[in-house]
């Protein structure tokens, strides 16, 4: 969270210093604005970072069977599995791929606070 909060500070400190040095001073409004789509791009491509790294953290073997498939408003990451059985193996070693994974979105800025496995979504989104 400290580094989301250090990218949107120097974003508003880079857009503000430009627009006074520019002398075309904008609302307030706008520079947030402005910040917020920054923000939003920022945290979108370090999402699809981390889901493009699930077979570099977990192996490939258990890649093909599993994949990192959204991240909630409150920061829990969901985990969609091939069936319920491979639902139930990961999540006996939850501590240990949360740790993983963890590690990696630390990396990119982004904070979770958990992490499920759910089976069913695999069939609902034809995965």
């Amino acid at each position: 969270m400290i580094k989301s909060f250090e990218k949107i500070k120097n974003s508003f400190i880079i857009i503000f210093m430009k627009k006074i040095n520019n002398s075309d001073f904008e609302s307030i409004q706008n520079i947030i604005n402005n910040i917020d789509f920054h923000y939003e791009e920022t945290n979108q491509k370090a999402q699809a970072d981390l889901f493009n790294s699930w077979e570099e953290i977990i192996g490939n073997k258990i890649s093909k069977f599993s994949k990192l498939f959204e991240i909630s408003a409150d920061n829990v990451l969901t985990v969609v599995c091939k069936d319920s059985f491979v639902a139930n193996e990961l999540y006996f070693e939850k501590e240990k791929i949360f740790s993983l994974v963890n590690k990696k979105a630390e990396k990119l800025g982004i904070k979770l606070k958990d992490i499920k496995f759910d089976y069913r979504k695999w069939k609902e989104h034809n995965l």
